[in-house]
C-alpha cells in the first residue's frame, strides 16, 4: 500500500528541500458557475478470468520482517502462498494487465504464476541488471523495464515469444535526488507509461532536470522517437522533490498526467511535442498524504486524503485542469454528493497500492472507520456502505467488479464482501498485510 510504503520513505526525506524547478500554477478556487464535471464513460469489463477475481497481497511478520505473497479468493480461501524463501531473491513483483498472472523477478529471471492457483506458467531469462520501473502494455504482450546500471536502458520483453530488445535511456548522471544521501551514484528516478500497446513513454530524473522520452513499437521493434529535457529549447518542466510519482496517459494518448507524491503537484505534458502544458497544485499539506485515483475513462483524478489525515477529497477535471475541493469525504447514505452542483444530470452506475474504482468506472470505494463507502462518480454521492462497523485500511476490487476485498485497520484481517454488501466474510491473516498487488496503483 502506498501509505505504508512511503511512510518509511518519508522518514528519509522529511528534511528534503521543497524547492522545485519550473512553474507551480495554482488552480483558482472554482465558483458555482464552473464547468460541470463530465459524465463518466462506462468502461467494458475485460478482466473476467477466474484468476482476475483473486486478491493478492503481500504480508510481513515481525520481528525479522519475513515476507509472503498470498492469494485469497472470494470465498475467503487461500489459493496460493509464496513464502519468504521464495521471495528473498526477488527484485520486483507485479500483476499482469489482465489480472490473471503474478510476475516475480530476480536478477536473472522473470517468472509468471497463475493468479488463480499460484502454479508457474512460464519463465523468461532476464537481461542483466536491476529494475527501477516497469509497465505492461494494455494488450498484455509487452513488459517494459527500466534498468539503471551501468547505463540506464529500456528492456522490452515480448511475453509471447520470450525475446528481449533494448534501447538506451537518456539520463543526466548529475540529476538531483532531493533527500537522498550516501552512495547514490547509481540511483535513478524514473517511471514508464504505455499510452497504448505501440507507444511507450519514459519520465526520467524528475528531481531535476526532468526528462521525457517517447518510444514506438512498430513491426515488433522498439525505437526511440524523441526526448526532451528541462532547460533545453526553452522547455520548462516542473520537478518533483521525492522518489515517487503516479502517472496516466489521457486524452486519447495525447497527454501524460503526473502526480508528485511529495508535494501533491499534478503536471500535464503534451506527448505529441513533449511539452509542458500546465501544473496544478493540490491541497496536499504534507508529503505522501494524498492517494491519487484516476478514473478509467481518463477524465478525472480524485485525490483522497485518508481518514488518518482528515478524510477529504479533491477532484481535478483532466480536460479543463480545474481543481475542486478539498471537501469532506461523504459517508452518510442519502446525502447529496459534494460535487453534485457540478453534475446536473445524475445517473446511477449499471479503484494506494490500488485504484479503488469499479472496473466500469462508475463507482469509487473509500475506506472509513465505519466500513467501505461506495460513492457515485463523478459527484461522490454515497450509494451504499459495505461491512459497516469495521475500520478499513485499504481496498481492492476484483476484475469483474463483483467482489470487494479490504484490509481492516489492524492489517491483520481481510474483509470480503459482494459489491451489493451481501455475504460479508472476515478472514484472519497469519501476518500483517503490507498492501494489495494490483494491475493499477497510485
Amino acid at each position: 500500500m502506498r501509505r505504508t510504503v512511503f511512510a518509511a520513505v518519508f522518514l528519509v526525506l522529511f528534511l528534503a528541500s521543497c524547492a522545485v524547478e519550473g512553474p507551480r500554477a495554482l488552480a483558482p478556487s472554482p465558483s458555482r458557475s464552473a464547468t460541470a464535471l463530465p459524465q463518466p464513460i462506462p468502461q467494458p469489463i475485460t478482466r473476467t478470468s477466474p484468476g482476475a477475481q483473486v486478491a493478492w497481497f503481500w504480508t510481513f511478520m515481525q520481528p525479522n520482517n519475513k515476507r509472503a505473497l498470498v492469494g485469497v479468493d472470494s470465498g475467503g480461501a487461500t489459493v496460493a502462498s509464496f513464502d519468504d524463501a521464495m521471495l528473498a531473491p526477488t527484485i520486483g513483483f507485479w500483476r499482469s494487465a489482465d489480472g490473471a498472472s503474478i510476475y516475480l523477478a530476480t536478477l536473472d529471471r522473470i517468472t509468471a504464476y497463475s493468479a488463480l492457483t499460484g502454479k508457474e506458467e512460464r519463465s523468461y531469462t532476464k537481461t542483466p541488471g536491476g529494475i527501477v520501473a516497469s509497465a505492461f502494455s494494455p494488450d498484455g504482450r509487452w513488459l517494459a523495464l527500466l534498468t539503471p546500471a551501468p547505463e540506464p536502458r529500456i528492456d522490452l520483453l515480448d511475453l509471447r515469444s520470450g525475446t528481449w530488445q533494448s534501447q538506451p535511456a537518456a539520463h543526466d548522471p548529475n540529476a538531483q535526488l532531493p533527500g537522498m544521501g550516501g552512495n547514490i551514484a547509481s540511483v535513478v528516478w524514473a517511471t514508464l507509461a504505455f499510452a497504448d500497446s505501440a507507444h511507450l513513454y519514459l519520465l526520467m530524473d524528475w528531481g531535476g532536470p526532468m526528462r521525457l522520452t517517447s518510444f514506438l513499437i512498430a513491426a515488433d521493434k522498439l525505437t526511440q522517437v524523441a526526448t526532451a529535457v528541462h532547460g533545453q529549447d526553452g522547455r520548462q518542466f516542473s520537478s518533483c522533490a521525492g522518489p515517487a510519482v503516479a502517472t496516466k496517459v489521457v486524452a486519447n494518448g495525447e497527454v501524460l498526467v503526473v502526480f508528485c507524491h511529495y508535494d501533491g503537484a499534478v503536471s500535464f505534458f503534451g506527448l505529441t511535442k513533449l511539452t509542458s502544458l500546465a501544473v496544478v497544485q493540490s491541497g496536499q499539506k504534507n508529503p505522501f498524504w494524498l492517494s491519487p485515483i484516476f478514473t478509467p475513462d481518463g477524465q478525472l483524478l480524485y485525490l483522497h486524503n485518508p481518514p488518518d489525515f482528515g478524510d477529504a477529497m479533491q477532484v481535478i477535471d483532466l480536460r479543463t485542469r480545474a481543481m475542486l475541493g478539498p471537501v469532506p469525504t461523504p459517508t452518510k447514505l442519502g446525502d447529496a454528493g459534494p460535487f453534485s452542483w457540478l453534475f446536473p444530470v445524475a445517473y446511477a452506475g449499471g479503484v494506494a497500492s490500488t485504484q479503488p474504482i469499479s472496473p466500469d468506472g462508475l463507482k469509487l470505494y473509500t475506506d472509513t472507520s465505519d466500513g467501505i463507502v461506495v460513492l457515485r462518480i463523478p459527484d461522490l454521492k454515497p450509494l451504499t456502505k459495505l461491512a459497516p462497523g469495521m475500520s478499513i485500511s485499504e481496498i481492492w476490487i476484483s476484475g469483474d467488479g463483483r467482489t470487494v476485498f479490504a484490509t481492516r485497520g489492524d492489517r491483520k484481517t481481510l474483509v470480503i464482501a459482494r459489491d451489493d454488501g451481501s455475504d460479508v466474510k472476515v478472514v484472519p491473516l497469519k501476518a500483517e498485510s503490507g498492501g494489495f498487488i494490483a494491475s493499477e496503483h497510485g
